[in-house]
């Protein structure tokens, strides 16, 4: 899968060393790309080395629709696959990047998803993390 993405994303030019296999299109725009890997979330035929890479190139992409597909795939994989973990993964590294959390979602986070999101935070942005005289 990833050589499907760096090849969709690259259009068979080589990669420079100082450039992700996403950047390598120049285009493709960075809208058009968060579509492309919402797509691939969200398309139950997709093989599931190809969500797991979707999913991880995803915090590159911070915005509202690629933050409401990753809330959506973490809730259908109930909190605890593989997937919903790369998914809590990019979401927090979005948060930690803009600076913000989704208090609300925060509240429902359980199982590993948490602890992604928590490990995450904690160690980029820890004065995201709610604490219990901040919720309320």
């Amino acid at each position: 899968m990833r050589t499907w993405l760096e090849g969709l994303f690259r259009n068979g030019r080589s990669r420079t060393t100082d450039e992700n296999p996403l950047e390598s299109r120049a285009d493709i725009s960075p809208e058009e790309r968060a579509v492309l890997l919402v797509g691939i979330l969200d398309d139950p035929t997709a093989r599931e080395d190809e969500q797991y890479d979707a999913a991880m190139y995803m915090e590159d992409f911070p915005g509202p629709l690629v933050e409401s597909c990753l809330i959506r795939t973490i809730r259908a994989e109930d909190f605890s696959s593989v997937l919903a973990q790369l998914c809590a993964e990019s979401l927090a590294g979005i948060w930690a990047q803009q600076d913000r959390i989704d208090r609300d979602f925060f509240a429902e986070l359980h199982g590993q998803a948490s602890r992604e999101v928590l490990g995450i935070l904690g160690a980029r942005a820890p004065h995201l993390i709610p604490t219990k005289d901040s919720e309320g």
